[in-house]
Parts: structure tokens; C-alpha cells; sequence
């Protein structure tokens, strides 16, 4: 349950949101069905078999579950109605993809398919295809699973079963959840919620806080906070009238706490950890325990009360120590760490935070030893540690790439194989016509001697269908032509703002490089990080922080020659790649840029934003170097250098890199690991270009 815990001080609320996550239990609900369902009527089932199966699913022994599904499966026979034995089917094959046979849970669901080839009954379909998806995503092959949701959308939209329509939906929901987008997920647990309010049983209590406990989830990670707190304040209320403490009060109790942090009110917040932490001393819930101290602590350390925070992140880390927590216990070391910075004692506070910090490096998620590294440099920066600051700045930005990198290569990945696995169906049904007309042609060929006038034209009916296949596939194949064109040019753009990405550029300087040195260029880079770009996303939200880079893409679009090359670098970053540049022109550029970005507020939905940006530039080649002793990797290395010395006094301006005063052997070493002592020792030359100032109020 700690292991979910991920980031210290400001992240700690998205933390405590996982841990909702991490503490809910997995309901068992519906399942299977096949293929061509449209008919609105609700399949007969057998009511005794039904209820003992509903029954099965508040068994908490899982290994009595099988046995149980086989002595229910040795009572039905023909007579039994379809959609119950199907049902059955379902639950056992569930049971073998949780033991990782897959073979045998594929065996159960093409029996449940064989009974229900010619079933017109949506209800059925649904539960079948809803049970191939599961089993897919339990053995990991998540391309298949995807490619069978649309063939659900069409046939759960006229399921009418309750029980049938709450587990598809749910299913939907988590897979979209899962993926990250949490608006079509939210739609999915709603028709989920009105399914289950059309039944009245022992279920309908625990699937309906279920799902009230994962729609006031979507709504927060939305940011729909007074949404959120509604729908956690009914479901608190109905978990009471319930009887269902045990269930969920810890996890609503959770979720209001980091909505209130989230919305800043400590002291609501205080009150309701308070009580959380009475109950879980009442049920002798540790792991709940350890959790919500944590949560009172970082409530500590936000409101600067410094003393109380120890003092609960000692009690804390006492009980995670019983509990023999390792993550956690590194957890709470590298907050205490944060709590003795704040109150000077550096050198007591520092050996805590990066010992933790490399734990959480060896054993953490890498989005969340990000967020941890963002913590790490704001100790630094209170301490005045400047250089160690801008290196765990430094270490997160290229984390973060490696996150957006890896994210990007996943989302194309995806693509590629829902493709794939589109294309292969189509191929599998060309050659059964094809099967299906050489068998035609066959059976034509033994008349002929008998009917040669018909065989004439059978013949040319055959042409005819040739032609039309031969057509077809010629379609096909500039269909795959065509979706090939738009995933290679998807490849090398940014799918936010339009803008080339890494791979174009360097595909690009891949191709300079092997055209002559008789066509070398004088080309520049300007480098671009959008300023306090996080803390637009924490006030305003994510949606702002993207109209804010589409906005300064459009801008920088604007300014830009047709031959320039305009790159979204990563996350919040930029480079413009100028070809033919002027190196006396770079500066006068440069500000053109920096203008043209912090100049005009961004409108986004009515509230003006002032947006600026820090700058790198450099010439390419720098100082008429070759390739071979500095590529444009390096050369962008010093650009990237050159950035952070603008970010590091102050933002809003640019630092150019000029000349090199001495020989490039003599410099390198310098250059490659202390740009401020290369500058302090005028091994190079810069020059610093402000931005724009504020407008005046």
C-alpha cells in the first residue's frame, strides 16, 4: 500500500491520491458474451444458478471459487438458459487467467462463443466480448484489448441487463482511467452508476459506493474539486447508513483530505485527517495510520509549522518501522530531511533527502523520482545551494524527457499495433473469399463437359469477381499506403502544438552531415524554456498549461522564416534551428523571440496570462569548429548551459554563447562540465539579452 507512495513536500497530495487508489479493494463483478448482438430484450436466466453466482462474489477465499464455479457448471445442461451458462463460462476462464493459464481460460470462453454463434441478444454479446478484453489485459496484451472497445461501443448500447451494463462499463472506465484520460473514463463510470440504480439487491450498495468512490476520483484528477467533495460527502454519508466503514470510509476520508489540500484549506483538511487517524487507531489500521500522519505532516510543512511536522513524521516513522515499510520509512526520512533544511539544520537535513533520493532512484517509478528531484532542488535553493540546485534541476529535466520520450514511443507502439492487428483481420477475411471462390471454381470445373454453356458464364462471372478483389485490394493497399504516410509524419510531430519533434531534427542534421562540405551553412539554435511553466499547471490546470504551448508554438511560428526549423524539445521546451543565420544577427533574433513570447498576455478562457521564456543561443558551427571535435549535440549542450545560467539569474532574458577566445583544446574541458568558469576565465564570450518587461498596472 506505501509502495504507491511517490513524491515528498508539495507533491505529496498527488501521493495520497494513489494511495486511494492503492487502498480500494478489486470487486469481482459480471462477465462474458459473443459477437452479433442488437436485440433490446433482456436474456431468460436461471434465477437459483444466478443468485448463488452473485453469492460467489463477496467470497473473499479466492481458491474456493473454482471449485464452487465447476459444481455449478456439472448442473446445467441444454435446458439452461444461455446467458446464465455463459455467465458461468466467464467466471471460470477469469479464474484460470488469475492462475496464468490462458490457454484454459481461452478453452472456456470459445465454449461460451460456440453456444452463442447465432444469438441476436446484446446482453450476451456484451458479456463475451467484455470477458475477451479482461483476459487480454490480464496476459498483458493490451494492443488486442484495445482493438475489441469499439466492437463493445456498438453492442452495449442496447444491453438492458443491469449487472451486464455495470461490469462492461466499469470495465471501459478503468482501461480509460488507466490510460489517462479521465473524461471519457468519467462517462463510462456514470452510465455505470445508472446501471446499478435500477437493481436492489446485497450488491447494490457496495457496487454503487464503488463507483461513487471512483467517479469523486475522476473528478479530482480533472480538477473538478467542488464536484469531487460532493460526490465524497454522499458517498461518506451513504457508506454510514450502510454499514460499510470497513470498506470505504478510509478511502473517501482519503480523497477529502487531498481535495481540501489541493484546494488549500489546511484547516478542513487537519479536521478531516484528525478523524481519519481516531478511526484507524480505533481499528488498529496501521498502514492506514502511517498514511494519514504523513498527509497531517506535509499539512505541517506547508503551513511552516516545523515542530509539529517532526513530530508527526516521527510517530510515523515508528509505526512504519514495526512495519517493516521500507519505501515508506525512506519516505518519511526524506520529509524530516525537508523539515531540518527549513529550519537551517542543512547538515543534518541533506544526508536524509539524498540518501532517500537513492533509494527512491533504485527503486521508484521514474515520474515519481522526478517529482521527488523537484523537491531535492527546492531544499537546495533554501539552503542557497545554487549549483547543486540547477543539478537536480538538470537530472529531472532529462528524466522528463525520458518520461515524455518513452510515452511517445508507447502512444505510436500502440498505434502501430492496433494497426497491425486491423490489417491481419483484414487479410485473414480477403483469403477466406478467396478460399471460398477457388472452391466455386473447383466444383464449376467438374461440369464443364456437361454444361459448358453455363461454364462460359460462370467464367465470366468469376473475371468479374477477380477484377472486383483485385480492385479492393488495390484499395487496401493504398489505404495501408496512406495510414504509413500519416504514422511517419506523426512520428516526427509533436501531437499538442503541430511542431516538429526530436526525431526531425535529427533526421535533418543526419542528412546535412552526409551532403558536402562545399554546402556547409552557418546555421544557429536558440533554445527556449517557457518560466514557472509548472506552477501555470498547478493554478490554472493542465488544460491551461497547453493552450499556454500551443499559444507560444503559434507565436513563434509567427516570427519564424520558412527555412527555420521550429522543434517542441520536451515538456515546456523549444529549440529553433535557424538556417543561414548571421552570427552579428543572433542576438537582435533572439530578442525578436523573446518579445514576441512575453510581450502579449496568452488569453486562456478569459483570464490574461503573462508568459515569458529563458533563452540559449549559440552558432552552428560554434567558432568554425568541425563535426568531429563539436557536433551539434554538443553544441546544443552549450546552449542547454547557457539556458540554465539565464534561468539561474532570474528568467526572462537569453544568453548567447559568442566567440571561443582560446584554442578549442584548451577549452573543452572547461566548457563540458563549468560554463560560469569558462565565462568568469573569458575562455568564451557571451551576451545577455533581456526580455520584455511587465506591462505597467
Amino acid at each position: 500500500m506505501s509502495g504507491v507512495i511517490h513524491s515528498p513536500t508539495k507533491s505529496r497530495c498527488s501521493r495520497v491520491h494513489a494511495l486511494v487508489a492503492g487502498f480500494s479493494f478489486v470487486l469481482l463483478l459480471a462477465l462474458s458474451t459473443p459477437a452479433p448482438a442488437l436485440a433490446q430484450i433482456a436474456p431468460p436466466v436461471d434465477e437459483r444458478i444466478e443468485q448463488e453466482l452473485d453469492g460467489l462474489l463477496s467470497e473473499t477465499n479466492s481458491a474456493a471459487l473454482k471449485p464452487e464455479y465447476l459444481k455449478l457448471l456439472s448442473q446445467v445442461d441444454e435446458s439452461t438458459p444461455l446467458a446464465t451458462r455463459v455467465r458461468l463460462y466467464a467466471y471460470l476462464a477469469f479464474e484460470e487467467a488469475y492462475a496464468e493459464d490462458y490457454q484454459r481460460a481461452w478453452n472456456y470462453i470459445e465454449m461460451a462463443e460456440a453456444l452463442t454463434n447465432e444469438t441476436t441478444l446484446a446482453d450476451i454479446t456484451t458479456e463475451i466480448i467484455a470477458s475477451r478484453i479482461e483476459i487480454h489485459l490480464l496476459a498483458g496484451e493490451r494492443n488486442k484489448a484495445f482493438a475489441l472497445l469499439n466492437d463493445i461501443d456498438l453492442v452495449l448500447v442496447n444491453a438492458v441487463t443491469p449487472r451486464i451494463r455495470y461490469y462492461a462499463n466499469n470495465l471501459l472506465a478503468r482501461i480509460y482511467a488507466d490510460r489517462n484520460q479521465y473524461q471519457r473514463a468519467l462517462e463510462y463510470y456514470i452510465a455505470a452508476n445508472e446501471a446499478v440504480g435500477e437493481t436492489n439487491n446485497d450488491r447494490t450498495p457496495i457496487r454503487r459506493l464503488y463507483l461513487k468512490q471512483s467517479i469523486a476520483t475522476m473528478y479530482t484528477e480533472l480538477k473538478k474539486y467542488d464536484a469531487a467533495l460532493e460526490v465524497i460527502s454522499e458517498g461518506l454519508a451513504e457508506t454510514a447508513e450502510q454499514n460499510l466503514d470497513h470498506m470505504y470510509y478510509g478511502n473517501f476520508m482519503l480523497l477529502k483530505g487531498f481535495v481540501e489540500t489541493s484546494l488549500k484549506r489546511y484547516e478542513a483538511a487537519l479536521t478531516t485527517y484528525t478523524n481519519l487517524e481516531q478511526y484507524a487507531t480505533r481499528t488498529d489500521s496501521n498502514e492506514l495510520l502511517v498514511i494519514v500522519l504523513n498527509n497531517i505532516g506535509d499539512i505541517d510543512i506547508r503551513t511552516e509549522d516545523y515542530d509539529d511536522a517532526r513530530d508527526v513524521l516521527m510517530r510515523a516513522n515508528r509505526i512504519a518501522e514495526q512495519l517493516g515499510d521500507q519505501y515508506t520509512l525512506q519516505l518519511l526520512q526524506f520529509n524530516l530531511g525537508m523539515v531540518d533544511v527549513k529550519q537551517g539544520r542543512f547538515e543534518e537535513g541533506f544526508p536524509k533527502m539524498t540518501e532517500a533520493m537513492d533509494y527512491f532512484r533504485e527503486n521508484a517509478i521514474r515520474i515519481e523520482v522526478a517529482e521527488t528531484l523537484g523537491e531535492l532542488a527546492d531544499a537546495y535553493g533554501t539552503a542557497g545551494l545554487y549549483q547543486r540546485q540547477a543539478e537536480a534541476l538538470l537530472e529531472q529535466r532529462e528524466l522528463r524527457e525520458i518520461i515524455y520520450d518513452t510515452e511517445q514511443q508507447r502512444h505510436i507502439a500502440d498505434m502501430q499495433n492496433l494497426y497491425d492487428t486491423k490489417d491481419k483481420e483484414q487479410q485473414i477475411k480477403l483469403l477466406k473469399q478467396q478460399n471460398e471462390l477457388r472452391e466455386q471454381l473447383l466444383e464449376n470445373e467438374k461440369q464443364r463437359q456437361l454444361i459448358l454453356g453455363l461454364f462460359v458464364l460462370v467464367a465470366a462471372f468469376a473475371i468479374v469477381i477477380v477484377f472486383m478483389l483485385y480492385r479492393s485490394a488495390r484499395r487496401a493497399n493504398l489505404k495501408l499506403a496512406e495510414a504509413n504516410t500519416q504514422l511517419a509524419d506523426q512520428s516526427i510531430r509533436d501531437p499538442l502544438t503541430g511542431l516538429l519533434n526530436r526525431r526531425a531534427l535529427q533526421q535533418e542534421l543526419q542528412q546535412k552531415q552526409r551532403r558536402s562540405k562545399d554546402n556547409a551553412t552557418e546555421d544557429a539554435m536558440i533554445l527556449l524554456d517557457v518560466d514557472h511553466f509548472k506552477r501555470i499547471n498547478d493554478h490554472y490546470g493542465h488544460a491551461a498549461g497547453d493552450v499556454v504551448l500551443v499559444e507560444v508554438a503559434n507565436r513563434l511560428r509567427e516570427i519564424s522564416r520558412d527555412t527555420d526549423k521550429i522543434i517542441r524539445w520536451g515538456g515546456e521546451e523549444f529549440l529553433i534551428y535557424l538556417t543561414e543565420a548571421e552570427h552579428d544577427a543572433l542576438p537582435r533574433l533572439t530578442k525578436r523571440v523573446l518579445d514576441a513570447i512575453g510581450a502579449k498576455p496568452i488569453d486562456c478562457e478569459g483570464t490574461p496570462l503573462r508568459v515569458t521564456a529563458t533563452a540559449g543561443f549559440i552558432s552552428f558551427p560554434f567558432a568554425d569548429l568541425n563535426n568531429n571535435e563539436m557536433d551539434w549535440e554538443q553544441t546544443l549542450q552549450l546552449a542547454d548551459l547557457a539556458l540554465y545560467a539565464g534561468k539561474v539569474h532570474g528568467r526572462n532574458q537569453a544568453w548567447g554563447v559568442m566567440e571561443l577566445n582560446i584554442p578549442f583544446e584548451e577549452a573543452k574541458p572547461t566548457l563540458e562540465r563549468d560554463l560560469p568558469g569558462a565565462i568568469a576565465r573569458n575562455i568564451i564570450s557571451v551576451t545577455t539579452i533581456e526580455g520584455p518587461e511587465a506591462p505597467s498596472s
